[in-house]
């Protein structure tokens, strides 16, 4: 520090204290600097830059849903077999699978609704909801009875080529919508996963769906089917078709993301892709993979974040949530689990059949308590792990709509391509729905008929990719600058200085090894041969003596005069 040398040679008191205040001060305000430059870069700070840039993506998958979960002609005869006899144990030998498990379920909870349905209302519209009925039902019953994909995807064209529904179309089970269906471009089946359309609505997808209900049987009366209600649902009693919008490979979650669109309208989604590009530890979380293994989907924070929720409830409630992705090795029932009441309480309803409904009940509450205490405590899901990926694409959706098909001849022509070009009808033929299709589907019907059907297109509004990428804002390199500059401006060392101060120790520690490993050498004898010689005193000489054999101070060796 080059202030201590003025404190040490100063020639006046006065000018010591002044030098002995600057250094002190000088001091003390490079510690407080580089406190302050260790705490920023401590910190880990990052910076977030945005631009748009060319760079090709994927085109996105898109999953749709029918709103109606169960396909029309299962539903009319459900209803025709309660016309003939409102009590479901006398259905419970129907030749069809799922009317059968259907009527075994109702039939668990009739006497206990016609007991107590006044008496515990929101019990019972809890109970008799799609998603008891997707967790009691098995899975592969229900898809035969929910609509197929080909009496749901009219056509489909991508860039103007027509769609193969085999290939192009995977169905996935949601336990609210039931049978589901995902698009996915050839070029990404192909491997190409780079691929991106040209910009424009006529680059893009577009499909027809039947998405209506009018072919459904009209009741005089009020008559309310057990299952197709979603008690407490923001969807329930609506119509049309879901669409989700994500990217290829990965789980979609209708339910919780997507849009509504409404019979009779043409819907178009115009997509802006979104390249989200982030940095792990020490700066930030993120990650790449599922914390929950499993799963054949690309990584996504909103599966890990629900598969969270799902330990939990399982944890909490000793049972699972069957809106929840499914964990490996689930040892535990279904929270809405039917098969706990016995089949006597068909026949007459006992304190037993109650309780056993009331603890059904409880089960229920238990899993949407810890679902509501989840999301609103993030520090729940930091603690699964479940971070945003690392590196992620996604798209920014605008969605607009309007009136289809048009009344008239435009009207006419859509008509025409349903019927005529898609021979719609054909592909019912083969099926008891058959005459019900052609009798509802006709020429003088068609502006009634038309009504039931939607238009759907997803097309890329801007091809170049908003980039938001996370960097670190403080590195090493401005570290090392920083300090640096704090030792110039404070105490005045650089790099040499610090050399010069290095060398200088090491000097020091050479010299006392040295002079110890001299003093060492030295034995007694020697001592008292120089004494008895003259050699050596203890007082002090005007002259300075040095061991000719010491090698160390041979520089400092001078003759010694002769004494007569």
């Amino acid at each position: 520090m080059h202030g201590l040398p003025k404190v040490i040679h100063a020639k006046s008191t006065l000018s010591r204290i002044f030098w002995s205040i600057v250094c002190i001060a000088a001091g003390a305000m490079f510690c407080m600097q580089m406190s302050e430059v260790l705490r920023r870069y401590f910190s880990y700070p990052k910076k977030v830059t945005v631009e748009v840039v060319p760079t090709p993506v994927p085109f996105p998958s898109i999953s749709l849903c029918n709103m109606r979960n169960l396909d029309f002609y299962t539903l009319n005869t459900l209803n025709r077999k309660f016309i003939a006899d409102p009590y479901p144990t006398s259905h419970l030998n129907d030749s069809n699978p799922f009317i059968r498990s259907y009527m075994l379920l109702v039939a668990r909870y009739g006497k206990l609704w016609y007991e107590y349905q006044d008496v515990y209302p929101h019990i019972f519209q809890e109970v008799f909801s799609r998603t008891t009925f997707s967790s009691n039902i098995n899975e592969s019953i229900i898809s035969e009875a929910a609509v197929l994909l080909d009496e749901f995807i009219v056509n489909c064209y991508h860039a103007g080529n027509s769609c193969n529904r085999s290939r192009d179309f995977d169905k996935f089970f949601d336990p609210y919508y039931f049978n589901c269906f995902t698009y996915t471009a050839p070029s990404y089946r192909d491997g190409n996963q780079g691929y991106s359309l040209s910009e424009g609505i006529e680059n893009g997808w577009s499909s027809i769906v039947l998405t209506g209900s009018g072919m459904l049987d009209s009741n005089k009366e009020i008559r309310i089917l057990p299952g197709l209600h979603e008690s407490k649902s923001a969807v329930a009693a609506s119509e049309g078709v879901r669409v989700v919008i994500h990217l290829p490979g990965t789980q979609p979650f209708p339910f919780t993301e997507g849009y509504d669109v409404p019979p009779g309208f043409s819907a178009s989604f115009g997509i802006r892709p979104r390249l989200n590009i982030r940095i792990g530890q020490p700066y930030g979380n993120c990650s790449n993979e599922n914390p929950f293994k499993g799963g054949t989907t690309k990584y996504r924070w909103l599966s890990c974040q629900k598969m969270c929720i799902q330990k939990y409830v399982i944890a909490h409630c000793n049972c699972f949530d069957v809106s929840l992705p499914s964990l490996w090795e689930m040892k535990v029932p279904p929270c809405r689990r039917s098969d706990i009441i016995p089949n006597e309480c068909m026949d007459h309803v006992t304190q037993e059949c109650l309780d056993i409904l009331m603890k059904l009940y409880d089960n229920i509450q238990c899993a949407r308590k810890v679902r509501d205490m989840a999301n609103k405590n993030s520090t729940l899901i930091s603690q699964c792990s479940c971070f945003h990926p690392c590196e992620e694409i996604d798209y920014d959706v605008s969605y607009s709509l309007a009136k289809w098909p048009a009344s008239g001849y435009e009207g006419d022509a859509a008509f025409h391509e349903v019927f005529y070009i898609e021979n719609f009808t054909e592909r019912f033929i083969d099926t008891p729905k058959y005459n019900v299709v052609t009798a509802y589907f006709t020429d003088a019907n068609r502006e009634t008929t038309m009504r039931d059907f939607a238009r759907l297109n997803v097309y890329v509004a801007d091809s170049n990719v908003i980039k938001t990428q996370e960097s670190p804002e403080y590195g090493s390199n401005q570290l090392v600058s920083d300090i640096g500059g704090q030792l110039g401006l404070w105490v005045g060392i650089s790099v040499i200085t610090l050399t010069e101060v290095l060398e200088l120790m090491g000097e020091l520690f050479r010299y006392f090894c040295r002079a110890n490993h001299i003093t060492e050498r030295r034995s007694p004898v020697r001592r008292a041969t120089a004494v008895r010689n003259g050699l050596y005193s203890s007082q002090p000489s005007p002259f300075t003596y040095s061991d000719p054999r010491d090698e160390c101070l041979q520089p400092m060796t001078q003759f010694r005069p002769d004494v007569t």
